[in-house]
Protein backbone atom coordinates (compact mmCIF):
# COMPACT_ATOMS: atom_id res chain seq x y z
CA UNK A 1 0.00 0.00 0.00
CA UNK A 2 1.20 3.77 -0.53
CA UNK A 3 3.04 4.59 2.02
CA UNK A 4 1.14 8.21 2.10
CA UNK A 5 -2.18 6.41 2.67
CA UNK A 6 -0.68 4.73 5.45
CA UNK A 7 0.53 7.53 7.05
CA UNK A 8 -3.32 9.18 6.82
CA UNK A 9 -4.37 5.90 8.41
CA UNK A 10 -2.61 6.05 11.42
CA UNK A 11 -2.80 9.59 12.07
CA UNK A 12 -6.10 9.07 11.75
CA UNK A 13 -5.81 5.74 13.77
CA UNK A 14 -3.69 7.69 16.68
CA UNK A 15 -5.89 10.71 16.95
CA UNK A 16 -8.92 9.14 17.68
CA UNK A 17 -7.64 6.95 19.84
CA UNK A 18 -6.20 10.06 21.47
CA UNK A 19 -9.65 12.08 21.31
CA UNK A 20 -11.06 8.88 22.58
CA UNK A 21 -9.59 7.56 25.69
CA UNK A 22 -8.68 11.68 26.33
CA UNK A 23 -12.56 12.09 25.97
CA UNK A 24 -12.83 9.16 29.26
CA UNK A 25 -9.88 11.00 31.34
CA UNK A 26 -11.47 14.71 30.50
CA UNK A 27 -15.06 13.45 31.85
CA UNK A 28 -13.83 11.91 34.73
CA UNK A 29 -10.89 14.62 35.70
CA UNK A 30 -12.88 17.36 34.59
CA UNK A 31 -16.15 17.29 33.71
CA UNK A 32 -17.63 15.03 36.54
CA UNK A 33 -16.27 17.21 39.27
CA UNK A 34 -17.42 20.02 37.71
CA UNK A 35 -21.14 19.20 37.51
CA UNK A 36 -20.91 17.53 41.02
CA UNK A 37 -19.92 20.88 42.04
CA UNK A 38 -23.15 22.34 41.00
CA UNK A 39 -26.70 22.90 43.04
CA UNK A 40 -28.58 19.66 41.70
CA UNK A 41 -31.52 21.49 40.68
CA UNK A 42 -29.07 23.45 37.77
CA UNK A 43 -27.75 20.09 36.71
CA UNK A 44 -30.23 19.25 34.57
CA UNK A 45 -30.51 21.64 32.03
CA UNK A 46 -26.92 21.11 31.69
CA UNK A 47 -26.86 17.11 31.27
CA UNK A 48 -29.87 17.96 28.68
CA UNK A 49 -27.89 18.85 26.19
CA UNK A 50 -24.35 17.22 27.45
CA UNK A 51 -24.96 13.71 27.82
CA UNK A 52 -26.38 13.43 24.00
CA UNK A 53 -23.12 15.28 22.52
CA UNK A 54 -21.07 13.23 24.89
CA UNK A 55 -21.74 9.91 23.81
CA UNK A 56 -21.91 10.96 20.02
CA UNK A 57 -18.49 12.00 20.54
CA UNK A 58 -17.35 8.79 22.60
CA UNK A 59 -18.89 6.36 20.14
CA UNK A 60 -17.65 7.87 17.09
CA UNK A 61 -14.17 8.60 18.07
CA UNK A 62 -14.10 4.94 19.47
CA UNK A 63 -15.52 3.72 15.92
CA UNK A 64 -13.06 5.75 13.81
CA UNK A 65 -10.67 4.21 15.96
CA UNK A 66 -11.72 0.89 15.60
CA UNK A 67 -12.21 1.10 12.33
CA UNK A 68 -8.58 2.70 11.17
CA UNK A 69 -7.15 0.06 13.48
CA UNK A 70 -8.28 -2.84 11.07
CA UNK A 71 -7.18 -0.86 7.97
CA UNK A 72 -3.92 -0.38 9.58
CA UNK A 73 -3.56 -4.34 9.50
CA UNK A 74 -4.22 -4.19 6.07
CA UNK A 75 -2.28 -1.42 5.30
CA UNK A 76 0.78 -3.22 6.97
CA UNK A 77 0.39 -6.12 5.31
CA UNK A 78 0.45 -8.43 8.40
CA UNK A 79 -2.53 -9.71 8.94
CA UNK A 80 -1.89 -13.11 8.51
CA UNK A 81 0.19 -12.90 11.43
CA UNK A 82 -2.86 -12.90 13.38
CA UNK A 83 -3.91 -16.72 12.56
CA UNK A 84 -0.85 -17.18 15.54
CA UNK A 85 -2.61 -14.32 17.55
CA UNK A 86 0.28 -14.59 20.04
CA UNK A 87 3.02 -16.38 17.30
CA UNK A 88 5.44 -12.94 17.05
CA UNK A 89 5.07 -9.84 19.86
CA UNK A 90 3.38 -7.67 17.32
CA UNK A 91 0.24 -10.40 16.95
CA UNK A 92 0.19 -10.70 20.63
CA UNK A 93 0.16 -6.71 20.93
CA UNK A 94 -2.35 -6.49 18.15
CA UNK A 95 -4.70 -9.26 19.43
CA UNK A 96 -4.75 -7.72 23.19
CA UNK A 97 -5.01 -4.45 21.74
CA UNK A 98 -8.63 -5.20 19.94
CA UNK A 99 -9.74 -7.42 22.87
CA UNK A 100 -8.94 -3.97 24.99
CA UNK A 101 -10.64 -2.11 22.56
CA UNK A 102 -13.84 -3.82 21.82
CA UNK A 103 -14.20 -4.23 25.44
CA UNK A 104 -14.23 -0.38 26.12
CA UNK A 105 -16.88 0.37 23.13
CA UNK A 106 -18.99 -2.48 24.42
CA UNK A 107 -18.82 -1.18 28.05
CA UNK A 108 -19.78 2.43 27.13
CA UNK A 109 -22.51 0.55 24.87
CA UNK A 110 -24.38 -1.55 27.52
CA UNK A 111 -23.49 0.16 30.57
CA UNK A 112 -22.62 3.78 30.46
CA UNK A 113 -24.70 4.89 27.46
CA UNK A 114 -28.05 3.13 29.43
CA UNK A 115 -26.82 4.72 32.79
CA UNK A 116 -26.38 8.13 31.18
CA UNK A 117 -29.75 7.86 29.72
CA UNK A 118 -30.96 6.89 33.41
CA UNK A 119 -29.75 9.59 35.20
CA UNK A 120 -30.59 11.73 32.10
CA UNK A 121 -34.33 10.85 32.51
CA UNK A 122 -34.32 11.20 36.16
CA UNK A 123 -32.82 15.01 36.14
CA UNK A 124 -36.01 16.49 35.82
CA UNK A 125 -37.70 14.94 38.66
CA UNK A 126 -34.29 15.98 40.68
CA UNK A 127 -34.56 19.47 39.81
CA UNK A 128 -38.38 19.62 40.74
CA UNK A 129 -37.51 17.98 44.32
CA UNK A 130 -38.54 14.57 43.57
CA UNK A 131 -36.75 12.88 46.70
CA UNK A 132 -36.88 9.32 44.95
CA UNK A 133 -34.89 10.29 42.16
CA UNK A 134 -32.46 12.97 44.25
CA UNK A 135 -31.47 9.59 46.05
CA UNK A 136 -31.12 7.43 42.99
CA UNK A 137 -28.69 10.16 41.02
CA UNK A 138 -25.36 10.09 43.02
CA UNK A 139 -25.69 5.91 42.32
CA UNK A 140 -25.80 6.43 38.81
CA UNK A 141 -22.78 9.31 38.74
CA UNK A 142 -20.50 6.65 41.21
CA UNK A 143 -21.70 4.03 38.14
CA UNK A 144 -20.55 6.68 35.51
CA UNK A 145 -17.13 7.84 37.28
CA UNK A 146 -16.39 3.57 37.34
CA UNK A 147 -17.04 3.17 34.06
CA UNK A 148 -14.88 5.88 33.31
CA UNK A 149 -11.85 4.59 35.53
CA UNK A 150 -11.96 1.52 33.94
CA UNK A 151 -12.34 2.94 30.38
CA UNK A 152 -9.31 4.66 31.17
CA UNK A 153 -7.25 2.03 32.32
CA UNK A 154 -7.96 -0.23 29.79
CA UNK A 155 -7.32 2.18 27.20
CA UNK A 156 -4.11 2.76 29.19
CA UNK A 157 -3.23 -0.66 28.53
CA UNK A 158 -4.59 -0.78 24.88
CA UNK A 159 -2.07 2.77 23.83
CA UNK A 160 0.74 0.66 25.56
CA UNK A 161 -0.31 -2.42 23.45
CA UNK A 162 0.01 -0.39 20.07
CA UNK A 163 3.01 1.38 21.42
CA UNK A 164 4.57 -2.62 21.79
CA UNK A 165 2.94 -3.57 17.85
CA UNK A 166 4.94 -0.14 16.36
CA UNK A 167 8.08 -1.27 17.82
CA UNK A 168 7.48 -4.76 16.97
Amino acid sequence: MDPNIRIVIQWLHVLAGVLWIGGGAYTLFVQLPAFLAVAPPARGPVMAQLVPRQLFYILRMAEITIFTGLLQIIATGRGEELSAPFGSRWAGAIVLGIIGALAIYGLIRAVAKPTMERLLGIGARVAAGDAAAANEAPALTARIQNIARVQIAIGFAVIFLMVVARFS
